[in-house]
This record gives C-alpha cells, structure tokens and sequence, in this order.
C-alpha cells in the first residue's frame, strides 16, 4: 500500500467528519491491564455519523485519573477534543484540502514551521514551542517585519484550524502570533486605562492569560474574569454567593465601599443609602456562572461533606477561598504566558470597551448549552440604572 493511499483515509476522517455533536466521557476511570495505567474514554459522534472512541491521558492510580474528572468534563461539553492524531507535518499535507488553506501562508509553515517541528504530534505543539521559532526569524526593517507578520498570521491559521478539525486542543498558534506581535509593535487595540500602559494589561495580554487560564488554572478563572470585567477585588469575589446574583438580569448585588475606581464605571451603579452596588456582568460571565453553580450543585450531590454555604468561588468542598488562594496559579500563568508580574489588582485598571469586550466573548465563550443571551452590554449608566427601578 503507497504512502498516499495509508493517508486518504485519515485525510478523509480529519475534513469530512463534520460537526462534532456529542463528546461523552467515561463514568468513570478505566484501567488499562497492559499499560497497568487508569485513563478515561471519550466517545465522540460526528455529524457525519463518523464515531470515534479516544482515551485520555494515563494516570498511574485511579484517584489520580478521578481527580482529573471536572478538567475532561469542561473538555466534554466544550468539545475541546483532539480526537485525530497526526504530527504538524502529517496536518501540513493534508491542509490543502479545506477551505481554510492558503497558499501563501502554507509556504510559510513549510519553510519556519516543519524543519523544527514536523515530526512533533500537532496536540502537543506548545506556545514556547513556537514563541522560539518566532524568536530566530529576523524582523528588522519594513519588509522583514512584514514578513514576520506573515509568519505569525500563518502560524495562527495553521493551528486554528487544527483545533477546529479536532486535532489539537488549544490554539498555540494564535498565543505565540499574540505574544510576539505585542513585543514587537506595542499595539493596544480596544485598551482604555486610567494607568499608564507599564502598569497594566492588554487586552490581547489578558485574553491570552484567560485562554491559559481557561485550561490549565481553572480555580482562577472566573475570579479573573470577574475581576477583568467588572473591577472587583479579591475580597469581593471570594464573597460572592449565588444568592447576590440576578441572573435573569445580569446583575450583580454586592456592599459598597468607597472606592475611587467606580466614578468613571459604567457598569456599576450606587444604591441608595451608599449601602450597596449593583454591577451588570457582560453574557460571557453570566454563562461562567451558570456553568460553575451547576459544577458545584454536582459536587454537592457527589460529596457528602460538601460544605453548601452557597459561595460561588469555592474549594472543591464547598469552603470559602482564602484570599491569597489566587497567588500561586497566577504565578504560574504569568511565567508560562511570558508576560509582566503586574499585580493582580491592576486587573480593575482595565477598562474594555465594546469591540474589545466582544473580541473576549467570541474567543472564549465556551460551546455551552446553558448559554441564555445574545451579547450586550450597557455602557451607559441610565440603562442600568432603569433596570434596578
């Protein structure tokens, strides 16, 4: 059998399955006698009709796969799923055959992308993986910046595409193409801030720590967004219950404290008495929520010393969070996104206005069946103000 003909079947699988309906995960771990290993299955229904069965990760006992379960559920439901297995070169010449092909770029990828990285499985290609390709390729002058501008845009399609064919997981590409397209020019696009830009965030900065966030420190992922989104502190979110929220409304009810960053925020209003604030929470966070008091509500059947106080920011048994809880993880995810150690607080710096806000819905909005509202947000105080009379 050729080469061509032991690839047409993959080809065919990888760009003809069609939407990825179902992704059902395993009830639970399942031990692999000749690995000797615990992992779980996912079964994924393509459109198609095309069903392909996949296995996790291995873990070397069955608590550890357990404790693992919530990360391949968020995957399950957002259909996050590398289900075909191919390596970057293996991707490249298979490429040509959907509609997001492009000559140019696909010249590009053959040149900078396979001499380092062809033989590499295409799931495990990382940021710094490609931040250190982007890093050897000369960009001083016009035309050479230019060109680097065309690798990094080819290098974003490429591996957009991947994650959107259902062979990789998370696009590497577009974090690397964003990293180092900020390095370079500096370029703010949609930022508004009442600190100078050395102090803070991008929005491109953000959305590539809550896209990393988003994957690999879930416990900090909301409180970011929260944070980002609508100014609060770590004390105020971590006091957050379920309770204080009006989800039909989106609206959030919390004490008020006075605080020179609300006068210019026109998403949270005042109310009476100087007693307590209602913000409105954009859809994006609405959703988030829906999904983590679902996420808890499991737990809480699940574990029977689940503590239902009713906190939304939480520990896996139901206790309050520490306010320090959020240092480590986002330690960690400035080191691996390579950018600057501004203190989370600067976070409330940040104001996005609606292009920008929009931008962060489209990329990480997950495929979430609770999501109840098309986007909005009201950037003009009277409109909430008229939704609290």
């Amino acid at each position: 059998m050729s080469e061509n003909t032991k690839k047409e079947p993959k080809s065919w699988e990888i760009f003809s399955a069609g939407e990825l309906l179902c992704a059902r995960l395993s009830s639970k771990p399942i031990y692999i006698t000749r690995r000797g290993k615990y992992c779980y299955r996912i079964r994924c229904t393509f459109s198609s009709g095309l069903v392909k069965k996949i296995q996790t990760r291995y873990y070397d006992t069955e608590e550890e796969a357990q404790s693992m379960r919530s990360f391949y559920e968020k995957q399950a439901v957002e259909k996050r799923i590398a289900v075909f297995k191919c390596t970057v070169k293996e991707f490249q010449s298979l490429w040509w055959r959907c509609r997001y092909f492009d000559r140019q770029y696909n010249k590009l990828i053959k040149t900078y992308l396979i001499p380092e990285l062809g033989n590499k499985c295409i799931n495990e290609v990382s940021t710094e993986d490609l931040v250190k390709i982007l890093e050897k390729i000369p960009n001083d002058g016009i035309l050479k910046r230019e060109k680097y501008f065309q690798v990094c845009d080819a290098i974003s399609r490429f591996f957009e595409t991947a994650v959107k064919y259902h062979c990789a997981e998370q696009d590497a590409g577009t974090e690397a193409s964003v990293l180092m397209k900020y390095k370079e020019t500096g370029k703010e696009e949609g930022h508004s801030s009442r600190a100078p830009v050395s102090e803070t965030f991008s929005p491109e900065q953000v959305l590539l720590l809550l896209k990393r966030c988003q994957r690999e420190a879930k416990s900090i992922y909301l409180p970011m967004l929260l944070a980002v989104t609508a100014g609060l502190t770590v004390p105020e979110i971590i006091g957050i219950k379920f309770e204080d929220v009006d989800l039909h409304n989106q609206i959030l009810y919390l004490p008020y404290l006075p605080d020179t960053y609300l006068c210019s925020r026109p998403d949270t209003v005042i109310l009476h008495g100087n007693a307590r604030k209602a913000v409105f929470l954009s859809d994006l966070v609405v959703d988030e929520i829906r999904l983590q008091k679902n996420h808890l509500e499991m737990l809480r059947q699940a574990e029977p010393g689940f503590n239902a106080a009713g906190y939304m920011i939480c520990t896996n048994d139901g206790q309050q969070r520490k306010k320090r809880f959020i240092e480590k993880p986002y330690a960690r995810m400035l080191s691996r996104c390579r950018l600057p150690a501004h203190p989370w607080k600067n976070f409330r710096k940040i104001q996005l206005n609606q292009y920008a806000l929009q931008k962060f819905t489209d990329a990480l909005s997950p495929q979430n069946p609770l999501s109840q509202a098309s986007y909005k947000l009201p950037f003009d105080r009277n409109f909430l103000t008229g939704l609290l009379n």
